[in-house]
């Protein structure tokens, strides 16, 4: 989902092109060289913190509109073998048969031979105790050993890595393409390609994907598993694209292109050095806060109480907010205004799940916006803030702080979600449920209707499948939702629904393998 507001004119900086990435990344030798096949998938989103392989040059950039994306691939994590225990054989002892036959002879010689046997006896059983006792030693689990043992892991064994298709575990994010009047809902998607790198393709009007190939890289030094999210507005008659995932350095980095320059380049977030956590599950998103679209030109996704063409804004502040998790139990927020250079720290959220995912909604109607995170205890929380400063605020309805509405909704460990007209979530039975939340700041509800919540019939999410939704206009005059998320490892699929009721249908995006 996307806005296009209006505001007065900036002065347009010269787009610098985006530099060549140099990575370590070695992509896993192919074991099947045959065409994508989903039943040829592995079956859990796993990833590994390699790097990508160089890109000669970034194709041209693929138009799009704002994302929900969230986390985190799996719920089970890696655990590496330990090292094998050393073992000290102990040889048997050499018994020699030979006899002395000569007479014994009385005097110092016999003494010197006892005193010489006992010396050796003595010698023999200190080795033989000595090696038992280290034997044992180094069997006992209660002994501190030699070597400490290995860290957690931060990445997967590469049994576990895609070889066709998408990553196995591969972020996903939708951005709208309406720009043009005529413009019928087509999108772009965003994704993690089995190579490593970021790709796009593009959905068209008549509902055939084009794209994915090495000509539509995006960027090439992603880290394995890296969440994405789009973020897409119109402004003086301008379309701009800000991509953001997690390079292989665990850096929040931030891409730009637009229709001018048709070229991708770096953002200013990555001045920031912003660090995420370290490892292969990972909560991050952004979304555009303030009135939705501005251009009446431009087409876009329904939004509820709009048409899909609306007026000027009315909005003097708009921009970008950012989440990401800095470690297993904190997020924290960035922001970022139209027209600035600079993203600005803002709050840090704790007690809330690093490894899930993250959703957002702020570009609708009125001066809250809100921020879905999953607590410790596989809940989603919805969040609200009410950033209209000129209002006085009361204990029930604080203005410019962040507030936890009284909304829990069960999830499975580390779901992902997204919002576009519904909020989607990966239900504890690996389903996604969606729900339409009345958001109304203090006041914010689920629906007790069954009418207002569904559950996307078809195969199931990997679990902890990152998820990516957005409602489209289509040809006849109607809207449609549509859903995509991992099914089996390799492929990312597509669920459509007309908006206002009905049944799932799916199909698997094609991925080229090249």
């Amino acid at each position: 989902m996307q806005h296009f507001t209006e505001s007065s004119t900036q002065d347009e900086k010269k787009p610098t092109e985006l530099p060549d990435r140099t990575s370590t990344y070695s992509p896993v030798p192919q074991k099947d060289a045959a065409a994508f096949s989903p039943t040829a998938a592995v079956v859990s989103p796993m990833t590994s913190d390699h790097g990508i392989p160089d890109v000669a040059s970034l194709g041209p950039a693929s138009p799009g509109l704002h994302s929900l994306r969230t986390p985190d691939p799996t719920e089970k994590e890696y655990t590496p073998h330990s090292t094998e225990k050393e073992f000290w054989d102990q040889p048997a002892l050499e018994v020699s048969e030979r006899r002395n036959d000569a007479p014994r002879k009385h005097g110092r010689k016999p003494l010197l031979f006892w005193i010489v046997g006992l010396v050796a006896c003595l010698v023999i059983g200190l080795a033989i105790g000595l090696g038992v006792g280290l034997t044992r030693k180094s069997s006992n689990g209660s002994s501190a050993p030699a070597n400490p043992p290995p860290p957690a892991p931060t990445s997967i064994p590469q049994d576990f890595l895609s070889t066709v298709g998408a990553f196995n575990g591969s972020g996903i994010a939708l951005a709208s393409e309406s720009f043009a009047s005529g413009g019928h809902g087509a999108i772009v998607m965003y994704f993690q390609h089995h190579s490593g790198q970021l790709r796009s393709a593009q959905l068209a009007s008549d509902g055939t994907w084009q794209g994915g190939d090495i000509t539509d890289i995006v960027a090439s030094n992603a880290k394995n598993g890296t969440p994405i999210a789009a973020v897409a507005y119109a402004r003086n008659q301008t379309a701009a694209w800000h991509i953001f995932y997690i390079n292989v350095n665990n850096t929040v980095t931030e891409i730009i292109n637009d229709n001018a320059t048709n070229v991708w380049r770096p953002g200013p977030i990555n001045d920031l050095n912003l660090q995420a956590m370290n490892d292969p599950n990972v909560g991050l998103e952004a979304c555009w806060y303030g009135s939705f679209y501005s251009d009446t030109a431009y087409n876009h996704s329904p939004v509820p109480g709009q048409t899909t063409g609306t007026g000027n804004s009315s909005d003097q502040t708009v921009g970008i907010h950012l989440w990401y998790a800095s470690n297993a139990t904190t997020f924290d927020s960035v922001g970022w205004t139209y027209g600035d250079d600079t993203w600005t720290e803002q709050q840090t959220f704790s007690g809330y799940n690093g490894h899930g995912g993250v959703g957002c909604y702020s570009w609708g109607p009125g001066s809250d916006t809100y921020v879905f995170l999953v607590n410790l205890k596989n809940e989603v929380n919805i969040l609200w803030k009410d950033l209209n400063t000129t209002l006085v605020g009361n204990s029930t309805h604080p203005v410019n702080t962040w507030t936890k509405s009284d909304i829990s909704i069960p999830v499975v460990q580390n779901s992902s979600m997204g919002y576009t007209n519904y909020l989607y979530v990966q239900k504890p039975d690996l389903t996604i449920g969606g729900f339409n939340v009345t958001f109304a700041a203090e006041n914010t509800t689920i629906p007790t209707d069954p009418a207002d919540t569904f559950v996307i019939n078809g195969a199931q999410g990997l679990p902890g499948t990152h998820l990516s939704v957005t409602a489209l206009p289509d040809n006849s005059g109607g809207n449609s939702l549509l859903a995509f998320y991992q099914t089996n490892g390799t492929d990312i699929t597509e669920f459509v629904r007309d908006l206002d009721a009905g049944q799932w249908t799916s199909s698997s995006v094609p991925i080229p393998n090249s």
